[in-house]
């Protein structure tokens, strides 16, 4: 692997106990070359100190890798393999076990196992593969003591079956949470998971607002999914963590308290669940 030695870039002097923490961003993706050291500024000067980068697979670990030792008092790593990425690929047990060196060599220090997860979206053909995977990084999981990171799209029939054996075992969040309040009451049921709301509480006629006022906020943490995602004003252009304050006002507005509140709930419970 190269780039292994760079110098840390600073930007905050340590970690700090208020503020956001943006669950969910790719910070580490190609959109972010040009501008990654302003647009972390920008998220430390909107009160985002600290950002969770989740993999994807092995074509961008090195880059992930590279981000959080730059940046190592605000971004912090977590390391799977995408649902999306088992699609198609004949190799997908290979890229497993890149996972399962990464966490023994421990090039950075992981907060997490993801983003891992279902995703039948795109793809229904693969399920019996993502389907192996997903338990394969589970029990990386439970062997590492880390919380999960998943992913689940258009598959929550198939994955409950999954994790209700682990119950007790296993912890985590349901990033990007879109399913209906009957998908957060088996979540519920899981033990100690939290669900990640990001920009799409803001859109027009959203189904996630009328989920979200039954969700406790002491079981929310917020998550831009950047560069995807955006909040609105800001749809189409891209996402990024300094936007996390406009997610965090959504939900206040839903629920109808104090947007400081969000703000020390969402964060409480993200620091018990990944450090």
């Amino acid at each position: 692997m190269e780039s292994l030695q760079q110098t840390p870039h600073s930007v905050t002097s340590a970690p700090v106990q208020t503020g956001y923490i943006d669950t969910h961003a790719h910070l580490f993706d190609a959109d972010f070359d040009a501008d990654r050291a302003e647009t972390i500024a920008r998220a430390v000067a909107a009160g985002v100190n600290q950002i969770i980068l989740p993999a994807v697979d092995s074509r961008s670990h090195q880059a992930m890798i590279d981000t959080v030792r730059q940046y190592p008092d605000v971004c912090h790593a977590a390391i799977g393999m995408h649902p999306t990425s088992v699609n198609e690929n004949t190799k997908w047990r290979e890229e497993l076990q890149i996972v399962r060196q990464m966490l023994q060599q421990q090039p950075v220090k992981w907060c997490a196992i993801g983003e891992v997860g279902l995703d039948l979206h795109w793809s229904t053909s693969s399920l019996t593969e993502q389907c192996q995977a997903l338990v394969i990084q589970m029990q990386l999981a439970i062997e590492y003591n880390l919380p999960l990171i998943l992913h689940v799209r258009d598959a929550w029939n198939e994955i409950f079956p999954l994790l209700e054996p682990l119950h007790g075992q296993i912890r985590g969040v349901f990033h990007s949470f879109q399913g209906t309040l009957k998908d957060y009451q088996e979540i519920e049921k899981l033990g100690d998971f939290a669900v990640g709301i990001g920009g799409f509480i803001t859109y027009k006629n959203s189904s996630a607002v009328k989920v979200v006022e039954h969700i406790p906020i002491e079981n929310i943490v917020l998550e831009t999914d950047s560069p995807y995602l955006t909040p609105v004003p800001y749809r189409g252009t891209r996402n990024e963590s300094a936007h996390i304050p406009v997610i965090a006002a959504k939900i206040a507005e839903i629920k109808g308290i104090p947007v400081e509140t969000v703000m020390e709930a969402t964060t409480r419970r993200a620091r018990s669940i990944f450090f």
